[in-house]
């Protein structure tokens, strides 16, 4: 489809999306290469032309036309593409689908007529009126909105799909095969209740990696905001505190209990954006943005240059991990490493914000709570715009620490200060905490040991075997 994709766009002169849902993104198989083309540099030539790169009013009158025609033109080749193509069976049922949702239908109803759409803009009119009037019943198997039935509809056609398929949430084989049996239709088999998750199995949300350079600052957030439920000891709803506008990255996760110390994400660069629209919209709340590296790299700078420029007093608190965690460990710009892994011209992180006007900035190292607690009490106190870089290697980049943290028990109070980090390598069973050698980060994290208030978390050197 890849391959496909720029075929088309390169024929078309067009735009093509290619869509990957989570479970064929989550999916993998064999593949069979194909030869690569790849064009020489020699061989790459621009041509200009005003009327159709530089959209002036006066192109873009012109070039309205010249879609409607390409739209045209894809519908002739969308009747008879190799992507749309029709399997028929058994033709009292017909089910029209597309993508993942194929794989559903094709395992459900294994003797129905299907018409597979692998190019659903435009549809192909004339091959789904040849479809329709083939069977019997037709149906559309699809995920989330009604797309496909929609349109089908809006050609005055006959069909169900929505009113028996869930139109939220991912499908899958069973949960087409319960709805499609509940609505009357005849399927393969019977599929099983999906099994409950056994007593001794603990439901447990995505977590920060234990000696994850983010855990302490979402610590000593929760600590000094006072974040959650009032019934866990958090601020009335009319009681002043931290209001923390969360960005995209491994440190969304700070959003889970026990941390709850994120309050916002919508997309990439929105914490600060975010923070100072409630700032201008009367938030009496501090407001503290949280982001990470890459993701400031990639489009921070915009919202803190406007509230820089809007002279805002938000306090914002980057936290540089030297990577783009999340995707994989990518390089960015701050990292100096180009995505084909070459060493590039590094942009100097703190140098860029001093550099566009912040003069309150101030670095200081991950896994330090203490100076952490004293530097994020002092900026939610300022008056100004302030800048906070956190810094700590990624977790997983680390060479493994010749050490791993250790619980006296008969220090230890069992007062549970240490699960507030939500690491998992400290465990809690049958009211007694201990910490898994095996996952511990050892002196490459040791948060733990800073935060226990009887001294009870130690070091102890690995035995090497």
């Amino acid at each position: 489809y890849i391959k496909t994709a720029f075929e088309l766009s390169e024929a078309f002169d067009t735009p093509v999306i290619f869509r990957s849902t989570t479970r064929i993104s989550h999916s993998k198989s064999i593949v069979s290469y194909s030869d690569r083309v790849k064009p020489g540099l020699t061989d790459v030539i621009f041509t200009p032309e005003p009327g159709k790169y530089v959209m002036l009013p006066v192109f873009a009158r012109l070039r309205h036309p010249l879609i409607e025609e390409r739209i045209d033109n894809l519908k002739i080749f969308a009747e008879t593409s190799h992507l749309n193509d029709v399997m028929y069976k058994d033709k009292s049922l017909g089910i029209v689908t597309s993508g993942i949702a194929f794989q559903y239908a094709r395992e459900v109803f294994p003797n129905a007529s299907i018409l597979r759409l692998g190019l659903t803009y435009p549809l192909p009119e004339k091959l789904i009126r040849k479809f329709a009037a083939s069977v019997d019943k037709m149906l559309v198997i699809e995920e989330l909105d009604p797309f496909l039935e929609d349109i089908i509809k809006s050609m005055g056609l006959k069909v169900t799909g929505k009113d028996f398929i869930p139109v939220t949430g991912e499908l899958s084989p069973e949960i087409v095969a319960r709805n499609a049996k509940d609505f009357g239709l005849p399927i393969a088999r019977d599929y099983k209740q999906p099994e409950s998750i056994p007593d001794y199995i603990t439901a447990r949300l995505p977590s920060l990696c234990p000696g994850c350079p983010h855990r302490g600052l979402f610590y000593v957030l929760n600590k000094l905001g006072k974040r959650g439920s009032t019934a866990t000891g958090g601020n009335k709803p009319n009681e002043p505190g931290l209001t923390i506008t969360g960005d995209i990255g491994c440190y969304t996760l700070g959003t889970n209990p026990p941390l709850n110390a994120m309050d916002t994400c919508a997309c990439m660069g929105a914490s600060i954006g975010q923070a100072l629209g409630m700032e201008k919209a009367g938030i009496k709340d501090r407001l503290v943005a949280v982001i990470g590296d890459s993701t400031f790299m990639h489009s921070g700078m915009t919202p803190l240059a406007n509230a820089i420029y809007n002279q805002s007093k938000i306090a914002v608190i980057i936290l540089d991990n030297m990577t783009t965690a999340m995707t994989g460990h990518q390089g960015h710009p701050g990292t100096g490493i180009s995505a084909c892994g070459q060493s590039v011209t590094r942009i100097n992180l703190e140098n860029l914000i001093r550099g566009m006007g912040v003069d309150d900035l101030e670095i200081l190292d991950a896994f330090d709570t203490r100076e952490i607690t004293r530097a994020v009490k002092a900026v939610t106190e300022k008056d100004n715009l302030s800048v906070l870089i956190i810094r700590g290697e990624c977790a997983p980049l680390k060479p493994s620490s010749s050490t791993f943290c250790f619980v006296e028990n008969d220090k230890c109070t069992r007062c549970k200060a240490c699960l507030k980090l939500a690491c998992t390598a400290i465990q809690n069973k049958d009211g007694d905490v201990y910490i898994d050698s095996n996952m511990c980060a050892g002196d490459n994290c040791g948060i733990c040991n800073q935060i226990c208030p009887a001294d009870a978390i130690t070091t102890k050197d690995r035995v090497s075997k």
